[in-house]
């Protein structure tokens, strides 16, 4: 669960995530989960990108 509480720490809105998402985001490995964390950080840094959130359940910055 250490994944899931980092990811929202981060900022990741998982409150729509199906179990199977949550299942594997839960199996990232340390260097997986710090590159999500660092594409989320360098998109909200860049001037022009804004969040979205899919209907399908994925997310983008």
């Amino acid at each position: 669960m250490a994944t899931i509480d980092q990811l929202e720490a981060a900022g990741f809105d998982l409150t729509t995530a199906s179990g199977e998402q949550i299942a594997v985001l839960q199996s990232l490995s340390d260097e997986e989960l710090q590159v999500l964390v660092s594409i989320k950080t360098r998109m909200e840094e860049a001037a022009d990108v804004e969040g979205h959130a899919y209907a399908s359940g994925g997310w983008c910055w």
